[in-house]
């Protein structure tokens, strides 16, 4: 096949109730007679529709088949999806410095991951249908993270032990990658009713929609190591009041230098610690099996509430409401995935 014939031809509606913004229920993937009536159009700058689709497609095996859309080169999709998704590239750029914190740390018990693992293809396999993904059946994966989460007795926050088998691991980066995608699709749709984009208009964000303050975090984190370098010296029930105060007032900081190892808090001088500490947190966010359930279940929450709920907290009314069908086509095409690759 010429690399000129590689491309996928996407459509799909998203289904949901309306209100402030779309609240997406379901993904419904169109048919060849509907692809033949609607021509595609150009991919989005940031490419959000088509990797909405282009991960669902890995997450739903009925939409492998090639039968259910002719004009899509299915060997073309994965190599897309990895081009495309920066958060995938992220993660694994982040990995020698996320595993040079693990060689410290003991991996959470494998019998408790594969339990969950276990669920979690249960729950996935439900939503799966041929004509697309049931969206709120996926919000049964909230009750599942939080049910491992008690298991390890420890939060997703800056959990640097968890390590998901490698196929869990992508399945999970595909998920987040559909949810991300299909919230900046919203915003999209949101942003074109609006009045006045320099005040009104809402965003999607890597990192401050799950960690909005990071860098108060690692100065937290910072006087919270100071303190417990000092401890010895303290009153034992001055030290115990001022241990539960940091634990209450900076909960995300206390469990920052919690979760790392004391060697290479140790390593470090004070210079150092305050910008280690912020790219740390970066590292866990977006390069740890944890920080990616982490974000999942941060998606999984706006579905489940509304994203004017869990993201956009200060959306305002538009004129005109959203419609409960939003139609999204795109055809992706080797120039599109590789800009600057030269196309046969």
């Amino acid at each position: 096949m010429k690399n000129s014939d590689r491309k996928m031809w996407i459509g799909f509606d998203i289904k949901g109730e309306t209100g402030l913004c779309l609240k997406p229920q379901r993904l419904e993937f169109w048919h060849e007679d509907k692809l033949k009536r609607t021509p595609p159009e150009a991919p989005f700058h940031y490419h959000s529709d088509a990797l909405v689709g282009l991960s669902s497609i890995h997450l739903n095996s009925h939409l492998k088949n090639p039968f259910s859309n002719p004009k899509n080169n299915f060997s073309f999709c994965h190599e897309a999806w990895q081009a495309l998704e920066p958060h995938h590239e992220m993660f694994l750029r982040s990995q020698p410095r996320v595993q040079a914190l693990r060689h410290h740390l003991k991996d959470t018990p494998t019998m408790i991951t594969s339990a969950f693992e276990r669920n979690f293809s249960d729950v996935l396999e439900s939503c799966q249908h041929p004509w697309g993904i049931d969206l709120e059946g996926l919000t049964q994966l909230i009750e599942s993270i939080d049910f491992l989460e008690g298991k390890m007795e420890k939060p997703l926050l800056y959990n640097f032990n968890l390590k998901l088998s490698r196929l869990m691991n992508e399945k999970f980066h595909y998920l987040h990658s559909m949810l991300f995608n299909l919230r900046s699709l919203i915003a999209l749709d949101y942003n074109s009713y609006i009045q006045d984009p320099a005040h009104e208009a809402v965003k999607v964000d890597s990192i401050t929609d799950y960690l909005a303050k990071a860098e108060y975090v690692a100065n937290d984190a910072l006087l919270y190591y100071n303190f417990k370098k000092l401890r010895d010296r303290m009153p034992e029930k001055t030290a115990e009041d001022m241990s539960k105060s940091f634990r209450q007032l900076s909960h995300n900081g206390f469990c920052l230098v919690e979760s790392l190892p004391k060697s290479f808090l140790s390593s470090l001088n004070h210079e150092e610690l305050s910008e280690t500490l912020y790219i740390v947190q970066m590292d866990w966010l977006l390069g740890t099996d944890a920080g990616l359930l982490f974000r999942v279940r941060e998606e999984l929450f706006g579905l489940l509430e509304g994203y004017d709920q869990i993201f956009w907290p200060d959306i305002v009314a538009t004129q005109q409401p959203p419609h409960a069908t939003l139609e999204v086509t795109c055809k992706l095409t080797e120039k599109d995935v590789f800009p600057t690759k030269e196309v046969a």
